[in-house]
C-alpha cells in the first residue's frame, strides 16, 4: 500500500509543480492593489484548520513552517502537500456574482540533519493576482453615449523557502529562512466608447497591457521558548521577523488595439521596457501556545505588516499597514485508541480577524472568519512510518458594501496529506 501511495504522490508532484505559480483564488477586485492578495497562512494545512494560528506551535509529526525555529521538532523526515480553494459571492450593493478556483498550497520537505538541527525545503504561493472590473460612465455631451473602462489582472508571485531549526538550549530554539520570490503579473487596462445612435460606430477597444517580472531574495528571523509550567502544562511562545527589502523587477508595456471578443487587430504599439525596484516593507508575528504535551493544544497568534511603505514599480504608495489576529485549538480525544477510529482522528477550530493591506476610498478593507479542521490517520503506524490525512474548512468575509466598496462572501477548504518517514535508520535482523 505505501509504496503505491509514495508512487501516486511522486507523480502528483510532477502534475502539480509546473501550477504552483497559478491561481487559486477567484476573482478577487482588491488583488489590483501592491503585489495582488498575500499568502497569509505560511504553514499547511493544520494551521488552516486553526485560522492559520501557529508561530509557536510545535509539532513533531507536522511541517509547520511559519516559524523557521520550529522546525528542529521535526526529528524525524516529513513530506507535506496540500491543496487550497475558495468559492466565494462578490457584491457590489446591486449585482452579485460566483466565483472560485483551486490550486496547491504548499509542498515541504523536512529533514532531520542532527539531533540539534533540521532543515526544510518547501514551494508555496507567495501572492495571487485575480480580477476583471468594468465600470460604465455615461459622456456629458452625448446622454446615449457612454465609456466602458475595464480593468483586469492576472498571475502572481510564488515562494521556495529554505529554513533551518537549531536547539541552542533546553526549551530554547532559533531559526532562519531564505526564500526566493519569483513570478509575473499581467495587468490590463481598457476603454471602449458605445453609442446606440451610431450603427456604424466601431466596435473596437484600446488597451493598455502591464507585464512585470518580480525576482529576488526575502529573509525571516525566527525564535521560540517553550517550558513545562506544572504538571501536563507546557507554555510556549515565539515570533518571527521578516526583513525589509528592495525586489528587483522588470516591466514590459504596450498599447494593443482589439475586438469587443478580444481579437487582437493590432499589438506592440508603442512598446516600452524597463527594471526597476519595489520596496516590500518589514513585519513581525508573535504567538502563544499552552499545550499538555499529548493531545491538546491552544494557539493565540498577531502578525503585523508595514505596508504602508510600499513602493511600486512607479514609486507610488498605494497600501495601508496591516494586521491579523486569529485564535485556534486542537483536540484528539484518544490518538491510542485502537477499537475507535474517530478517537484518533484531531479536532481544530479557530477564529481571525485582521485589516488588509488595502485602503479604498479612505476605508481599510477588513477579513474576518471561522475554521474548522481534522487529521485522520492512514492505515497503521510504525516507529518508520506514519501517514495522515489533514483538511480544513473556513468560512469569511472581507469589505464591504458601502461607500462604493466591494464585500466578499467566501467559503475556504484545504486538504492534504503528511508522510512521516525515518529515512535515515539501517535496519538489521537480529
Amino acid at each position: 500500500m505505501y509504496k503505491t501511495l509514495r508512487v501516486l504522490i511522486g507523480l502528483a508532484l510532477l502534475c502539480v509543480a509546473p501550477a504552483a505559480q497559478a491561481q487559486y483564488i477567484g476573482n478577487t477586485p482588491y488583488s489590483r492593489y501592491g503585489l495582488g492578495e498575500i499568502n497569509t497562512n505560511l504553514g499547511n494545512v493544520r494551521n488552516a484548520g486553526m485560522a492559520g494560528a501557529g508561530i509557536s506551535a510545535a509539532n513533531s509529526y507536522q511541517a509547520n513552517l511559519s516559524n523557521p525555529a520550529l522546525v528542529y521538532y521535526n526529528s524525524i523526515t516529513v513530506f507535506d502537500m496540500g491543496i487550497r480553494g475558495q468559492v466565494k459571492t462578490i457584491d457590489n450593493g446591486s449585482q452579485s456574482q460566483r466565483d472560485g478556483n483551486a490550486n496547491l498550497s504548499n509542498l515541504s520537505l523536512v529533514v532531520p540533519i542532527s539531533k540539534r538541527w533540521s532543515s526544510a525545503l518547501s514551494l508555496r504561493p507567495y501572492s495571487d493576482v485575480s480580477y476583471e472590473i468594468n465600470a460604465v460612465t455615461p459622456l456629458a455631451a452625448n446622454p446615449r453615449a457612454s465609456v466602458v473602462q475595464g480593468y483586469r489582472g492576472e498571475g502572481g508571485l510564488s515562494e521556495v523557502n529554505f529554513s533551518n531549526g537549531v536547539r541552542i538550549a533546553k526549551g530554547l530554539t532559533v531559526g532562519a529562512s531564505a526564500s526566493y520570490i519569483f513570478g509575473t503579473i499581467t495587468k490590463e487596462a481598457s476603454s471602449l466608447i458605445q453609442d446606440d445612435s451610431l450603427s456604424d460606430l466601431s466596435s473596437e477597444r484600446v488597451v493598455y497591457s502591464e507585464r512585470t517580472r518580480y525576482h529576488d531574495f526575502l529573509f525571516k528571523g525566527g525564535v521560540n521558548y517553550r517550558q513545562q509550567v506544572k504538571e501536563k502544562l507546557f507554555l510556549s511562545v515565539g515570533g518571527t521577523y521578516s526583513f525589509e527589502r528592495q525586489m528587483s523587477a522588470s516591466r514590459n508595456n504596450s498599447y494593443e488595439r482589439r475586438t469587443i471578443y478580444d481579437g487582437i487587430i493590432d499589438q506592440n504599439i508603442m512598446p516600452d521596457s524597463a527594471d526597476g525596484k519595489v520596496l516590500v516593507p518589514q513585519g513581525w508575528q508573535a504567538g502563544i501556545t499552552l499545550d499538555n504535551g499529548s493531545n491538546m493544544t491552544l494557539v493565540a497568534d498577531f502578525s503585523t505588516q508595514q505596508w504602508s511603505k510600499f513602493r511600486n514599480f512607479d514609486g507610488e504608495k498605494e497600501m495601508a499597514d496591516s494586521y491579523r489576529a486569529a485564535i485556534g485549538g486542537e483536540f484528539t480525544p484518544d490518538a491510542s485508541a485502537i477499537g475507535n477510529y474517530l478517537q484518533r482522528i484531531t479536532y481544530r477550530a479557530g477564529l481571525y480577524y485582521g485589516k488588509m493591506p488595502y485602503e479604498v476610498n479612505d476605508i481599510q478593507i477588513e477579513d474576518k472568519g471561522v475554521t474548522v479542521g481534522f487529521t485522520m490517520p492512514i492505515g497503521r503506524s510504525s516507529v518508520y512510518e506514519l501517514y495522515q490525512l489533514n483538511a480544513a474548512l473556513g468560512y469569511g468575509q472581507r469589505g464591504t458594501t458601502s461607500n462604493g466598496l466591494i464585500a466578499e462572501k467566501y467559503f475556504q477548504f484545504s486538504a492534504g496529506i503528511t508522510i512521516n518517514s525515518r529515512w535515515f535508520i539501517k535496519r538489521r535482523i537480529e
